[in-house]
Parts: C-alpha cells; sequence; structure tokens
C-alpha cells in the first residue's frame, strides 16, 4: 500500500480556497490533467488531457469541516485501491493550507512507486494552478 500527501499553503482564507477545493463537479477548472469533469450523485465523471475518461466516488463530503474524500472506481490508472482526502485548513488570521493525501495499491511495489510520483506530480501541479487562479 502506498501512501502519498503534498501540502500547499495559500494567502487567502480557508473558505474562499474551499469553494474551489470543495467543488467537487468543477474540479477541471484547476486539475491540469483534468480536461472536463461532471458529478452524476455522488460519481464524478473526469475526462483527462489525453481523453481517458475515469470515474470516482465522492465518499465523504464535509462543508463544515472543509474536507472530502474520494475513491478511484475505474479509468486508465492500474489501480486495485485508491482513496484520496483533500483538506482545507485555516493558517494564521487570512491564510489557509491545502493538503491532498491519497493511499492506494497497485499490481505490484513497482507500479506502486511509479504511480506515487505521477500522482504527486499531479496533485502539486495541480495545487500551483489552483494558487495561480486565486491570484
Amino acid at each position: 500500500m502506498a501512501k502519498i500527501e503534498i501540502t500547499h499553503d495559500f494567502p487567502h482564507p480557508a473558505d474562499h480556497v474551499w469553494r474551489w477545493v470543495g467543488d467537487a463537479a468543477g474540479v477541471a477548472v484547476w486539475i491540469p490533467a483534468i480536461d472536463s469533469s461532471h458529478l452524476e450523485g455522488d460519481v464524478r465523471h473526469v475526462v483527462f488531457t489525453d481523453g481517458q475518461p475515469a470515474r470516482e466516488r465522492i465518499v465523504a463530503h464535509d462543508d463544515a469541516g472543509r474536507t472530502y474524500s474520494y475513491q478511484y472506481l475505474d479509468g486508465p490508472l492500474p489501480l486495485e485501491h485508491y482513496v484520496s482526502t483533500v483538506v482545507v485548513d485555516p493558517v494564521g488570521d487570512d491564510g489557509s493550507q491545502v493538503v491532498w493525501s491519497a493511499e492506494f495499491r497497485a499490481a505490484s511495489p513497482e507500479v506502486e512507486a511509479g504511480l506515487a510520483t505521477a500522482i504527486s506530480e499531479i496533485y502539486a501541479s495541480s495545487l500551483a494552478t489552483l494558487a495561480e487562479r486565486l491570484g
């Protein structure tokens, strides 16, 4: 089982950042690897920029706590298990920190290591893009 965690600090209040991050249907706006996204019930449908579709189930969503978790159902990544959680925490009076973590399993440790690198890069680039969008 592999685990990753990426954090990013923002000079914006947590509630402001959560308006972007907490919109589980609208992640294509700030995740560069995703071309489009929408929700059908608790299932998020995404299309990656290479045209590959994937489905993820939103398993928990807490606006008051500014967190949600989702699990990968199917798509192009060779995952046997994947659960990810994103949290927006306040920092000081006007700042915030996003913590995005995942726990997953693939067919082998080698595949897991490659996915850990790729997913970490996606998370980091997404949070950098979010920082640009927030200004």
